[in-house]
């Protein structure tokens, strides 16, 4: 019996990577970086976007709408994860993804364009929900089709730390958009920056939108979907069969991303909001700790993903999320002693928890699929746990600190998704030596 066979496909039977391989994974992180800078940027600009499009009576109002609308793009992503996703396992990853980045492009691009609400009123909104809700169908396919195509040309014995540059690349597009947003604060004024200074960065996606598509477009398929489409075993209809067929997976990805979606959001995309409007943090050192802290967790990520593919993928979701359960009151405690050193190892400690389990999540999602039906599989699961309990986060947290009254009440949400992720994990088997062909 030969190796491919053993391991059920010849991509993962192989423990190097060829040239066509690494190029493969290359152009698909980069696709992945330029996604998702166009879908955080709206977070990070949230405080002048509120001013420009959703006036209200108070400052607290006007930013809760805003985020109302962040949160309800996410609402469209599993309509976006459909139909991605049954497109990817009909005709491929590589066509998908490629139409994936030209619509995330030109929505953000729009996004620059639409005239402020003392201009044209309630049509301004409007607008920027709309173009929101485009960005929503594009994310709801991205993530999934990307790690599909990476670790479905990684070697077997690397799956989580190729896997692990899914959200290295999820990190700097954050980092990027983050640094953006501090530049344009810095170098103008609050005047210029409130009236065209803060379109400049969403500008800026459509150029890399264009680069990351020429990338996509020069792709070649994953040796594992091609194997599978030579062989003519392609599903009829992958959404059905993932949903009668591996609905237990896609619960299990629903509860495993619940926790590190929920510490994205509300540490990394509503952190420094929340450090400027709640602890009363300057600009300038509230962006900088989440820069810190986004160092961190890519750091972290590599080197958990790295140990994952040597002890396996269970053992660290586990202790990741129970991380993040004992972690979260801890670091909110030292977010309001204000300096920065507190700031980042406030942020960084919480943001541990959550690298344990992004490491090897890429490779275990994909693992608990059959490549006839991985894409549609993880596009329910991953963008129901998303929408659920990472979409809302900001919002949500907002709202928490209103209720009761406390700037340590969004450590509730983060405890809770903790626990949610955990129950996932004691039900998640282990998954390092599963084939891919057929998820066994």
């Amino acid at each position: 019996m030969t190796q491919s066979l053993i391991y059920g496909q010849s991509a993962s039977a192989s423990t190097t990577l060829s040239a066509a391989q690494r190029k493969g994974i290359i152009a698909a992180c980069i696709g992945n970086f330029i996604e998702w800078y166009e879908f955080i940027l709206y977070g990070y600009f949230a405080a002048t976007i509120a001013q420009v499009f959703f006036p209200a009576q108070s400052a607290s109002a006007s930013l809760m709408l805003t985020f109302a609308v962040f949160g309800v793009s996410f609402l469209i992503r599993p309509a976006g994860g459909l139909f991605f996703g049954y497109f990817g396992d009909r005709y491929g990853r590589r066509v998908t993804l490629s139409m994936i980045i030209l619509l995330a492009s030109g929505a953000t691009a729009l996004i620059a364009m639409v005239p402020s609400y003392a201009s044209i009123g309630i049509a301004a909104p409007l607008l920027i929900l709309t173009l929101r809700f485009i960005q929503g169908i594009s994310a709801g396919g991205e993530w999934m089709g990307a790690a599909a195509y990476v670790i479905e040309t990684a070697p077997a014995n690397r799956r989580a730390y190729y896997g692990s540059w899914q959200t290295v690349t999820i990190v700097l597009g954050m980092m990027t958009a983050a640094l953006a947003s501090l530049l344009m604060s810095s170098i103008l004024d609050a005047q210029d920056l409130l009236s065209w200074g803060w379109r400049i960065p969403f500008l800026v996606s459509l150029p890399l939108g264009l680069f990351g598509l020429y990338l996509r477009l020069k792709l070649d398929e994953s040796i594992e979907y091609e194997e599978m489409a030579k062989e003519n075993v392609k599903e009829h209809s992958p959404l059905r069969s993932a949903l009668k067929n591996d609905w237990r997976s896609i619960l299990t990805v629903a509860s495993l991303v619940s926790s590190t979606t929920m510490c994205t959001y509300v540490l990394l995309v509503y952190g420094p909001t929340y450090l400027m409007t709640q602890l009363g943090v300057s600009s300038f050192h509230a962006r900088l700790a989440g820069f810190c802290a986004m160092v961190v967790l890519m750091l972290a990520t590599v080197i958990f993903a790295r140990i994952s593919d040597r002890i396996g993928r269970r053992p660290l979701l586990i202790v990741g999320a129970l991380w993040v359960i004992l972690s979260a009151f801890v670091g909110f405690y030292l977010l309001h002693q204000h300096s920065l050193g507190y700031l980042v190892a406030g942020l960084s400690l919480v943001i541990i928890g959550q690298a344990m389990m992004l490491g090897p999540q890429p490779a275990v999602f994909s693992e608990l699929f059959p490549t006839s039906r991985r894409y549609s599989g993880l596009a329910i699961g991953y963008n129901v746990g998303v929408v659920l309990f990472g979409g809302a986060g900001p919002f949500v947290a907002t709202a928490l600190i209103s209720y009761f009254q406390s700037t340590y009440a969004p450590a509730i949400y983060l405890v809770l998704g903790g626990v949610i992720s955990l129950i996932g994990a004691l039900n998640t088997p282990e998954t390092m030596h599963y084939s891919l062909r057929d998820g066994r």
